[in-house]
């Protein structure tokens, strides 16, 4: 297995990159050996931009939604590299509003943490704990850090549990993780790897005292769990004013429909991203370029 190296503020952690170059090939043609690695090379470019594309369509979308704090947070995503070397992560410039993103203007991160791809710097924290998860988690290919407002509000309280009191809520039955130890910002070389430590296997970390955090195989599951964690979070904080008690779902109709969501969660998260490639497509075209 060949494995790539990725710094993260001095910190060394290996990713397993989606497209290699092609190595030994014995006595085979030349010509043969030189078709492979153009369909390499295209193929890589075609999941570069594809990638692109739903990273920048989710910024729009998120800041649509108003899950975005200024220019602070940020969304990032693994695919192979545009000249088809290894993998990049890819994430906005340092600075840029979110609703002036597009998939052009996204930053590319190699092996080393560099900029290879487009123009700009790299927020620090946003490579430390990002960088951290992939490392981690090899089933991770997209990984969304925001501070969205109930969400981020209900990690402020002392009992930030999130509560299995609406339908789609349950989709984090037994898959968010708790972070309950804040230790300031995300640049000491320690914080990303705590971090993960702290998601575990979960889909979803709430990141008390500071925000929240979503993971997924896909560009549109990561960007799905964060709409429905931030609409979760809303309807309890909304419930919770009443200082009425809550009613919680019982537990076994959340088992049974974790099982049965199991089958239409991922095409649905695709349909949540792609109605909102097609908003951009007719009122902001750059953004898919």
């Amino acid at each position: 297995m060949v494995t790539m190296l990725t710094r993260s503020v001095g910190l060394l952690t290996r990713c397993r990159p989606l497209v290699t170059r092609v190595g030994n090939r014995g006595q085979g043609s030349t010509s043969t050996a030189q078709q492979t690695d153009e369909d390499i090379l295209r193929n890589a470019q075609k999941q570069n931009q594809q990638t692109r594309i739903d990273l920048a369509t989710s910024y729009r979308a998120m800041e649509y939604y108003n899950l975005h704090m200024g220019v602070c947070n940020h969304l990032t995503a693994l695919c192979p590299a545009a000249n088809g070397e290894g993998t990049v992560m890819l994430l906005v410039p340092h600075g840029t509003h979110w609703s002036q993103v597009t998939a052009s203007g996204l930053l590319g991160l190699n092996e080393k943490g560099e900029v290879v791809e487009g123009t700009g710097r790299a927020e620090t924290s946003a490579a430390e704990i990002h960088m951290a998860v992939y490392d981690a988690r090899e089933d991770v290919k997209s990984v969304m850090h925001t501070h969205s407002p109930y969400a981020t509000a209900l990690g402020t309280l002392k009992d930030c549990t999130f509560r299995m009191i609406q339908q789609e809520s349950v989709r984090f039955y037994n898959n968010i993780a708790y972070d309950t130890e804040y230790d300031g910002f995300a640049t000491s070389g320690e914080e990303g790897p705590r971090l993960a430590s702290k998601l575990g296997d979960k889909t979803a970390l709430m990141m008390c005292n500071h925000g929240v955090l979503t993971v997924g195989q896909t560009v549109a599951l990561a960007f799905d769990y964060m709409y429905y964690l931030e609409r979760g979070a809303m309807y309890q904080m909304m419930a919770m004013q009443t200082d009425r008690e809550l009613r919680e779902i019982q537990p076994h109709v959340v088992t049974k429909w974790v099982e049965e969501a199991l089958e239409y969660i991922v095409p649905y998260a695709e349909l949540h991203l792609q109605s909102f490639k097609d908003i951009m497509a007719k009122k902001s075209p750059e953004t898919l370029q």
